[in-house]
């Protein structure tokens, strides 16, 4: 049989797609050595250094796999990141072969392509954070449940397999991050609403499959029984109790941030599309009900959250894989008409200049950018800093305290012997998981007290004066991106630190040094 147009396109143009993420991977991997870590990168190095079966913040995925990846590469930044890039990669791949699958290959390598030409996904590339595995895992998850329940002549016994796949795909997505726990839903929904997915629920092989992901996420569950169900608290009614009222200004800074997130002209074109797609599901068609449930619920919830509370960039990114892969299809579709086609690369080019500008931004202090949000430049400064003065201390060197989990994080790794440091749960405050590691920190030590000017240092007197017998402050030191100021750091010298202000209270002031 001769092949069709399609399939010979498609057999044409993989050389290229290949060729593509090669380069890809190979250009991010001279990047991600060259560009400091961002603070949370540096927050889950510390994870990985504290391995566990999962954390107060997040799952472990994240964590195990930087571990992996330092175990074999050491603590060098290409090695923390280098699960980002592969992830990438796959990624891409995944996403071709579902636009492949429910379309055709031309849509498969729009998908991929206009992913990696936006911020979100372009970041997630060399910046590993727990969205990485978890899109990862959850388009993958998506990919598998194609098979399930569109019509491929297979009936549902023949596919029992695949949901056990599923299974493990949903697990490992909720091992890597609790908005996850919307994905089984996003199953369940499209299960019921297709005719081979209602078939599917009446074997057993999906409730097997349901025991499976339960099996692979309860390293969290066990973590969580140890520890008085601290992380599932965190992540309910702690979040619940920095709700304060509806903040208009939150849904303009939400839709900002959504339009910078994926570029605003895209981001128009998904919302549409989006629209589409819930038209097209009560009309009946199975592939847009997939890729509804895959999409609108989660881009409806967020929309909602966003008066009430601060919705973060990235924790919207497994939303977009749906209603990426039909805009593709509708571009595609609609390919003949000269405006849909200048649209499209419009919204694909501008996406990749959002992309590129945020690439060159630490490497180029000629960009503007407002550098209170600068993450990434001066930790190499600041630690030098006070590397000094902890050198001028003597033997034992102090401890460092780090007045927020990113300080904390970055001196850690950046710091030449990565001490063991300590955030605000050693000043009697919220130290999210340094809390847990406060054992290892050695009351009555010295202790060098770094905070940056870019946060709020709420009773910074009295909570120094409650934990440390005396405090000097040091000189502050000033960072830089290029010539360019980024942020102030404040140091104290603090002398006997304890965790305790009761037990700080009660010790003696040394002659040579008194309170501030």
């Amino acid at each position: 049989m001769p092949s069709t147009p399609g399939a010979a396109a498609h057999h044409r143009g993989w050389p290229w797609g290949l060729g593509a993420t090669l380069v890809l991977v190979l250009v991010r991997l001279l990047y991600a050595g060259q560009v400091e870590l961002a603070p949370q990168e540096a927050y889950y190095w510390q994870y990985a250094r504290h391995l566990d079966l999962s954390y107060l913040d997040h799952p472990p995925m994240c964590a195990w796999w930087m571990a992996l990846s330092v175990r074999l590469l050491g603590d060098s930044q290409l090695a923390l990141r280098l699960p980002a890039i592969l992830s990438s990669a796959m990624l891409g791949g995944v996403l071709y072969s579902l636009g492949k699958r429910l379309y055709s290959p031309a849509v498969g390598v729009l998908t991929a392509v206009a992913a990696n030409a936006t911020v979100l996904f372009g970041l997630g590339a060399v910046v590993m954070t727990p969205d990485v595995p978890l899109v990862l895992f959850w388009a993958a998850a998506l990919r598998v449940l194609c098979e399930l329940v569109l019509p491929d002549g297979q009936g549902p016994g023949r596919m029992g397999w695949r949901w056990y796949l599923l299974g493990v795909f949903c697990g490992g997505a909720l091992l890597s991050k609790y908005t996850a726990a919307l994905l089984p839903l996003q199953v369940l929904g499209t299960a019921l609403v297709t005719r081979r997915g209602r078939e599917a629920l009446r074997t057993s092989h999906p409730y097997a499959a349901c025991l499976l992901m339960l099996a692979v996420f309860s390293p969290v569950l066990l973590w969580n029984h140890a520890h008085a169900w601290a992380s599932f608290a965190f992540q309910t009614t702690g979040r619940a109790r920095t709700v304060d009222g509806f903040h208009g200004y939150l849904v303009g800074r939400y839709l900002g941030l959504q339009a910078v997130a994926v570029g605003p002209l895209l981001y128009l074109a998904l919302l549409l599309t989006a629209g589409v797609l819930v038209r097209q599901a009560w009309r009946g068609e199975d592939r847009a009900r997939l890729l509804a449930f895959a999409s609108v619920p989660g881009l409806a919830l967020f929309t909602l959250v966003s008066p009430l509370h601060w919705v973060k960039m990235n924790w919207v990114a497994p939303a977009y894989l749906g209603v990426m892969v039909a805009a593709a299809a509708g571009a595609w579709a609609l390919r003949e008409h000269r405006v849909v086609r200048g649209y499209a690369a419009l919204s694909v080019a501008v996406g990749a200049v959002l992309m590129t500008g945020m690439y060159l931004m630490p490497l180029c202090p000629w960009i503007p950018f407002r550098e209170r949000d600068n993450l990434v430049s001066g930790w190499h400064e600041l630690a030098e800093a006070v590397q000094r003065h902890r050198e001028a201390a003597g033997t034992p060197a102090p401890m460092v305290v780090g007045w927020g989990y990113k300080t904390a994080s970055e001196l850690a790794y950046y710091l030449p012997d990565h001490p063991e440091t300590q955030s605000d749960s050693a000043l009697g405050g919220d130290g999210l998981a340094y809390g847990f590691w406060l054992d290892r920190v050695r009351p009555g030590a010295d202790a060098l007290i770094v905070a940056d000017l870019r946060q709020p240092l709420r009773d910074a007197e009295a909570r120094l004066d409650a934990h440390c017998a005396a405090v000097r402050e040091l000189p502050s030191v000033t960072v830089h991106r290029g010539e360019r100021p980024v942020t102030t750091f404040r140091l104290w010298s603090c002398q006997r630190w304890h965790a305790r202000p009761e037990v700080a209270a009660r010790q003696t002031l040394p002659a040579s040094g008194g309170a501030r």
